[in-house]
């Protein structure tokens, strides 16, 4: 099983993160952004839809493992979440936030306050239907993946509708999106797997990717990111990996994820002895797994820890770093790229 074929392009340095509902950690991440100082905004998802959304929250650390605090709550009056999608933080720290359950935008102060929000569901001009991707330029023009309704729209961040896109593409349930070093729209065409390349005025120019699981295809990809360099790389969620193109959509590299322990979690060990003499005892690189299919990417990404196991978003940090936000292992795993 070939984990990463280490062409250079994408090589594993780090882990941030540990499973806490509270504190220090991360629980059910389901995005990340950096903002202007350096600090990352982790948006945690938490699974508790149908309970008190216990874990949900914006986790506030930065990349040399210092934890910020965390801020928000659960439930559906102003400012708060109940099914949390995406995050992005604009040039002056102000952080924006989609729940694709409540339908609506929300723009917090980067220390929690909250300053406003909107959005109505529906499918007319400026109305959205499960938002799930964000992306804010420099202008404070935001694009948002309006997945339900098969197209990109965008606003000003204060909910002033200005244009939409990819409906001439067929666009199917688009998920992440992001805006390029060239200052092009790169998305993530879920449904259609693929990727999709627009200018920001909404002007297709191009699309690249095939449903499979073999080097290149794609299963389900949930989010896409371009570097300086003209690398782009492709959370391929359901086949628990991120792959590695250049700009035509050619084929370069791939990894499952080669996570170690972040120095939150090895802190953890230590303190909580029985648990790190369990661990001491386990035997976590076993890949002689009799599994019922082993080639079903979810089966062995849950049953190896260091793979990803529900990768959910790829940004690239201010220190030229690939970070990709691991959803059901509570992390996210850092990259050099090429």
């Amino acid at each position: 099983m070939v984990i990463n074929s280490n062409k250079g392009n994408i090589t594993y340095q780090r882990t941030i993160g540990m499973s806490v509902m509270e504190g220090k950690g991360f629980y059910y991440p389901a995005d990340s952004a950096f903002g202007p100082d350096g600090r990352i905004y982790v948006l945690n998802r938490s699974l508790e839809l149908a309970g008190r959304g216990r874990g949900m929250r914006v986790a506030v650390c930065d990349s040399s493992d210092n934890y910020h605090g965390e801020w928000g709550s659960f439930g559906d009056g102003p400012g708060q979440f109940m099914w949390p999608s995406a995050i992005c933080v604009t040039s002056d720290g102000q952080v924006i936030i989609a729940d694709e359950h409540l339908n609506k935008v929300m723009v917090f102060t980067s220390g929690g306050d909250f300053i406003e929000e909107w959005g109505t569901l529906g499918s007319g001009e400026g109305f959205l239907d499960t938002p799930s991707g964000l992306a804010v330029n420099e202008k404070n023009e935001l694009f948002v993946s309006d997945t339900y309704n098969h197209r990109l729209q965008v606003f000003s961040t204060s909910g002033h509708f200005l244009r939409s896109f990819g409906q001439n593409e067929g666009l199917e349930m688009p998920w992440r999106l992001s805006l390029g070093p060239d200052e092009n729209v790169y998305v993530a065409d879920w449904g259609n797997d693929r990727i999709c390349v627009y200018t920001q005025e909404g002007t297709f120019l191009r699309s690249f990717g095939d449903s499979g699981s073999g080097d290149g295809a794609f299963n389900k990809p949930c989010a896409v990111v371009s570097s300086k360099s003209g690398k782009i790389f492709v959370c391929d969620w359901g086949n628990e990996r991120v792959q590695v193109f250049d700009q035509e959509g050619n084929f370069l590299e791939l990894t499952l994820g080669e996570s170690d322990l972040s120095p939150w979690a090895e802190n953890f060990l230590t303190v909580n002895v029985e648990e790190g003499k369990a661990r001491l005892n386990s035997n976590l690189d076993k890949t002689n797994i009799p599994f019922a299919d082993p080639t079903d990417r979810h089966e062995v990404s849950s049953h190896i820890e260091k793979f990803f196991w529900s990768p959910m978003s790829v940004s690239i940090g201010p220190d030229g770093l690939l970070y990709v936000t691991e959803s059901n292992r509570h992390r996210i795993q850092v990259f050099e790229i090429g």
